[in-house]
């Protein structure tokens, strides 16, 4: 009888080995299933989500891109950035004779990008002389004619001695600024016709 017991323990032993090895990969493969399942729902979901707010995102995205366009609005296109610089010297010179007062360094010192913006920018190093007062209303000027125009630094250089009247003596308005601009951009390269491919 003792026998037998064991041999019926030793059965069930080895069944529950059997049941084990055969259960627990099945157990692991349906939670693999599963998992697999929600990962496809939730696609399925922001598929549907999107799809159905379609209309909405385009106007959005719309906005977005009217709101930039306006925003890169007041930088100027340059296709040619040699022709940018004379432009600007000639603009700044333009704005201090207006203003009395006359550019006497202009110097294009290093070109850079702000590449998130799409933008270009060359920094200046400028001097303008005259009148204190008239050096006053030509910064004013500045700013506002030259909205693509960043001023990073500003110093003035008093005359030296006992002047009586300071706005009446002659000054020289120092700064630094960096000019944005819009790059052109390149031309695609011509298709090349049948002709000139045959004359090849």
């Amino acid at each position: 009888m003792g026998d037998a017991r064991v041999r019926w323990l030793l059965g069930l032993a080895l069944a529950l080995a059997v049941l084990r090895l055969a259960i627990v990969p099945w157990a692991r493969a349906q939670d693999e299933q599963r998992q697999q399942l929600e990962v496809l729902t939730q696609r399925l979901d922001r598929s549907a989500g999107v799809v159905g707010n379609s209309e909405a995102m385009l106007a959005a995205q719309g906005k977005v891109a009217a709101a930039a366009q306006a925003a890169r609005k007041p930088y100027p296109e340059v296709a040619d950035k040699e022709r940018f610089r004379l432009d600007a010297q000639r603009m700044l010179a333009g704005i201090a004779a207006r203003g009395g007062a006359k550019v006497v360094l202009f110097d294009w010192v290093l070109d850079g990008e702000a590449g998130r913006a799409g933008l270009a920018y060359g920094r200046v190093k400028a001097s303008i002389n005259g009148p204190l007062e008239n050096l006053v209303a030509v910064h004013g000027q500045i700013e506002g004619e030259l909205p693509f125009a960043a001023i990073r630094e500003i110093k003035v250089d008093l005359p030296r001695g006992g002047a009586s009247g300071l706005s009446a003596d002659e000054a020289t308005f120092a700064f630094v600024m960096d000019l944005y601009y819009r790059p052109a951009q390149a031309a695609a390269p011509a298709a090349a016709s049948p002709a000139s491919e045959g004359a090849r």
